[in-house]
């Protein structure tokens, strides 16, 4: 049987792949984020006619 001798190599290319799908896992997240961000904002109350959420009286 061979012996496996370039076991560094392996190690460090094994790292490297992991640190980018772990980079390429958070940029997506952070981009799903914005999106339901912007999402959320295009969905905020609307103000019943007749009405100014500007003005409006507190008790």
């Amino acid at each position: 049987m061979t012996a496996i001798t370039k076991t560094a190599e392996v190690a460090k290319t094994t790292e490297t792949a992991a640190e980018q799908l772990l980079r390429d896992v958070a940029y997506v997240l952070k981009l799903t984020r914005r999106v339901k961000e912007e999402m959320s904002a295009d969905r905020a109350a609307p103000v019943a006619p007749g009405r100014k959420a500007d003005r409006a009286l507190v008790a």
